[in-house]
């Protein structure tokens, strides 16, 4: 286990996509526009006309993904994760008329009438994501930090 902590928070950043934005895409782009390497994603709602995600498929040491893309009228019930140098790691809960679906998010959530998020910046927590022996990504702080 890690545990990281700080006591000191940024900005809070609200982004309101619109009809036909990607999310994930999106947000990268202001991400870097407004250069906040570190940050939560506390809070996204809104409506997608198209999702893709992915999910574990089995128990192995080595993980195997599965990649769905659902083309429906779809509700963001929620999302939330990680910003860690840059880049977004997101999980979302998302529904249609039949089913309720949740994952990883993939490029190509697009949204179909606004999607809003809310994200809080972390801008002293200097942390890195490296991979272990599985490929698995875990956090770390960088190794400007360590020197």
């Amino acid at each position: 286990m890690f545990t990281f902590s700080t006591e000191n928070i940024g900005r809070i950043v609200i982004i309101h996509l619109s009809k036909g934005e990607d999310i994930l895409l999106s947000v990268k782009k202001e991400l870097e526009r407004l250069h906040l390497k570190n940050g939560i994603l506390v809070s996204a709602i809104g409506s997608l006309r198209c999702a893709g995600v992915h999910a574990i498929t089995t128990l192995e040491d080595l993980p195997t993904n599965k990649y769905f893309t659902y083309a429906s009228p779809i509700e963001l019930g929620s999302a939330q994760g990680l910003i860690i140098d840059g880049e977004p790691h997101f999980h979302l809960t998302i529904s249609d008329a039949d089913r309720v679906y949740t994952g990883h998010m993939e490029p190509g959530c697009e949204v179909q009438y606004l999607a809003e998020l809310a994200i809080l910046e972390l801008p002293e927590l200097p942390l890195i994501r490296k991979s272990d022996e599985f490929g698995i990504s875990y956090l770390t702080f960088s190794d400007e930090t360590l020197e």
